[in-house]
Order: C-alpha cells, then sequence, then structure tokens
C-alpha cells in the first residue's frame, strides 16, 4: 500500500515537472501564465512533499518532520486552489468584463484554511498524532470544504459567464473543477486515502489546463497565421491593381494619336478587360487557368493595338484543367511585351504554353526581347518592377507554386510557372 501510495505521487509529481518546463519553454507573458507556472510549481512540490508525508507516517522516529511535511503539502494545496481561482478570473477577463473582487475571493478562504492547519499540532482540531498514528480532528472536512468551496465558487462562476466562452472552452474549463471536487467527495466517504484523491485529481486537473491551452495556442496560431497571410495577399493585389490600370491606359494612349478609330475599339477591350480583373481582385482563392488566360488575351489585344506588328503572339495551350493564383500569369505577360519586346528595336514574339506532367503544372511566358533580366534587377525604367515579387509570393502562399526566370541579354527571358498537381485538385 505503501509503495502505491508513494509511487502514484512521484509519478504525478513528475507529470507536474514535465509540464512545468514545457510551460516554461513556450511561455508568453499574462497574468493568466504566470498564475499556471506557480500551479504547476507549487503541484510538483506538493506530490514530492506528500509522497514523503506518506513514508514517515510508518516511521514514528521522525514525528515532528512528519507533522512539517504534512502542514507543508496541505499549504501547497490551498496556494493552488487560490492562484487557480485567480487563474480562472484572469481566463474570464479574457473574454469578458469580470469584476476585480472575484479574483481574491479564495484569499480569505485559504488562509482561513491554512491557519487551521499550522495551529493544529497546538489544538488537535484538523489532525493529531496518537500513538504515531495519523488521526483526521473534527474540523477536518470543515478545511478540506474550505477549499472546494473556492473550486466550486469557480465552478458556478464559469457556469454563471458561460454565454462569454465557447462550447469547448466551456466544457473544458468544468472539467478542470470536476475531479477536485470528485475527490472532495471521496475523502468525506474514505478518510484514509482522501487526500491521496485530492492531490492526484488537482495533478490531472492541471494536466487538463495545460493540454487545453495549448490546443488553444495552436488553434490562435493557425488562426493568425490564416489572417497574416489574407492580409498580404490583399495587399499584394491592391499593389497589382494600379500596375495593370497602368499599363493598360498607357496603352489606350497611344493608340488615340496612332488610330483614333482603334483607339475607341481599344477602350471598348479595356472595358471588359477591366472588368474581369476587377472579378479577380475580389478573389482570393485560387481560378481556374481558362478564366487567367481570357484575362491575358484581353490584355494582349489592346497591347497589339499599340505594338501593331512589332508584336507577335503564339498560345501553345496543352491543357487548362487547373486553378493557380489570381492574375498570375498576367503580370508575367505584361513584362514581357513591356521589357523584352517593346524595348526591341525590331519588337518579337511573346509565346505562352502549358504543359501537364505527372507531378505538375507548368505555365512558360517566353519572349525574344532584349532579355539581360535578373533578380537583382529590379528596375527598367526607372519604376518599381513589381510584379515578379507578387506573383512569386502569391504563389508560394496559395498553391505552393514556384516561379523561374531564365533571361539572356540580346537573347530574350523564359519564365516557368510550376504548380504542384497535389495542390490543384
Amino acid at each position: 500500500m505503501l509503495i502505491a501510495k508513494v509511487g502514484s505521487e512521484a509519478y504525478g509529481a513528475c507529470i507536474a515537472l514535465v509540464l512545468l518546463v514545457g510551460m516554461l519553454t513556450t511561455f508568453k507573458k499574462s497574468l493568466k501564465n504566470y498564475c499556471l507556472i506557480l500551479i504547476l510549481a507549487s503541484n510538483g512540490l506538493m506530490l514530492i512533499i506528500d509522497a514523503l508525508t506518506w513514508w514517515l507516517e510508518y516511521n514514528d522516529k521522525v514525528r515532528t518532520l512528519y507533522v512539517i511535511f504534512t502542514i507543508s503539502s496541505v499549504s501547497l494545496l490551498y496556494l493552488i486552489v487560490a492562484v487557480f481561482n485567480y487563474y480562472i478570473y484572469f481566463y474570464l477577463s479574457e473574454k469578458c468584463s469580470v469584476p476585480a473582487w472575484i479574483g481574491h475571493f479564495g484569499v480569505p478562504f485559504c488562509v482561513l484554511g491554512f491557519v487551521m492547519w499550522l495551529t493544529s499540532p497546538i489544538h488537535g482540531q484538523v489532525f493529531y498524532i496518537e500513538n504515531g498514528v495519523y488521526i483526521h480532528g473534527p474540523l477536518y472536512m470543515l478545511s478540506q470544504l474550505l477549499g472546494a468551496g473556492v473550486i466550486f465558487f469557480d465552478f458556478v462562476l464559469t457556469i454563471i459567464y458561460r454565454k462569454n466562452l465557447e462550447l469547448l472552452d466551456f466544457i473544458a474549463v468544468i472539467g478542470y473543477m470536476l475531479l477536485p471536487l470528485f475527490a472532495v467527495a471521496m475523502t468525506m466517504l474514505m478518510p484514509s486515502v482522501g487526500s491521496a484523491f485530492i492531490y492526484l485529481s488537482v495533478t490531472l486537473s492541471m494536466l487538463m489546463v495545460y493540454t487545453f491551452i495549448h490546443v488553444q495556442q495552436s488553434i490562435e496560431l493557425k488562426e493568425k497565421e490564416n489572417a497574416l497571410t489574407q492580409e498580404r495577399l490583399s495587399i499584394m493585389m491592391s499593389q497589382i491593381q494600379p500596375h495593370f490600370l497602368y499599363n493598360s491606359l498607357n496603352a489606350i494612349y497611344y493608340l488615340c494619336t496612332k488610330d483614333p478609330e482603334m483607339a475607341q475599339e481599344a477602350i471598348g477591350e479595356f472595358s471588359d478587360y477591366l472588368r474581369g480583373n476587377l472579378d479577380s481582385l475580389r478573389t482570393k482563392e485560387p481560378v481556374p487557368f481558362e478564366k487567367e488566360l481570357d484575362h491575358i488575351k484581353n490584355y494582349l489585344a489592346l497591347e497589339k493595338m499599340r505594338f501593331d506588328d512589332d508584336l507577335n503572339i503564339v498560345y501553345d495551350i496543352e491543357t487548362k484543367d487547373f486553378k493557380l493564383p489570381a492574375l498570375t500569369v498576367q503580370p508575367i505577360v505584361e513584362n514581357a511585351v513591356k521589357y523584352g519586346v517593346g524595348k526591341s528595336p525590331n519588337g518579337g514574339t511573346v509565346t505562352i504554353s502549358s504543359r501537364e506532367y505527372d507531378d505538375r503544372y507548368e505555365i512558360v511566358v517566353d519572349d525574344d526581347g532584349v532579355g539581360g533580366y535578373t533578380e537583382a534587377k529590379r528596375e527598367y525604367d526607372g519604376r518599381s518592377h513589381i510584379g515578379i515579387q507578387n506573383v512569386r509570393e502569391r504563389l508560394k502562399l496559395q498553391c505552393k507554386g514556384s516561379l523561374n526566370i531564365v533571361s539572356e541579354l540580346g537573347v530574350g527571358t523564359t519564365v516557368t510557372i510550376v504548380i504542384p498537381k497535389e495542390d490543384t485538385k
């Protein structure tokens, strides 16, 4: 029996200390987390002392040490109960407005219980030692009910504020308190082993708290990551919108002096183009490649009016049955026209092709313009060249895709976009 009691509490102490180390390694400053660290440290120490107390109970030669250890372990239990009351208060305060007195509610009850145990060697009302045997006094149950009353108060408090908690939060918080309350009930039925039930129930309760906190932190971290991802996408899409508008209006501007009738036709093309791109700008999810291809054709129709025979366009499309981030290929085509073919004295050809492989889809935009593009060279005509960086970021964020550039001065530039198949379904 002794081995079982000591072993179970030593095992519980190990759990508490492991949780404490885990908490310290992932610690985030908050009053709630400070409370939990104090609870875990006190819980581990309490179980170690209580395990020693069980061993000392069978050795009458160390009676004084036995009494000291008994009072110490119970004192730590009252400390845990009081701090746990603060923990519940800080937890609820994160969800809603809670009166400050609630956090201090457990202190007087736990102090009273501590004083009762501390003075019991004098008056013997909580416990006393007779012929080397530990015996509960007439006020023992009252001392237990003081701590249980604080936990029950936290239980009722959680019920009152349940509307401010998510269902999962509510069930988890209630679960923390049921085990210690159950242990107090067991103490009343089986006083001889009651303290072991109480101490171990507190340990299990803390294990539940710790697990719940880490699950919550993981969920919150994922939500923050998703929010940051969407924010980055929104910023990048807002960057790309004026970039497209500028290029398209610039093409119409040239046509107004060169061919007014064609400029009028271009305005109609631009209207269709703008409508489609505005739809894409509102889309945060990947879109069908065929839709992206329609945008490209609208844009190139405008540029063809501007460059006439100096711009040749070749479509080599073998597959359309996949998705990619909206406005991904179009910025690449714009760069090929404006900074590749458009800079060449003799014009050139822009070729757009798509291929399907076992594990991926590839889109290739090739031009035989001036070439010479490098990743370090981010400007061509004094303007920030945002298209490439924007596309690469959105490919990585939305479909784990990649973008590769091969450019040779005087030969041209080839841009290859890779979309992994498992991320396009």
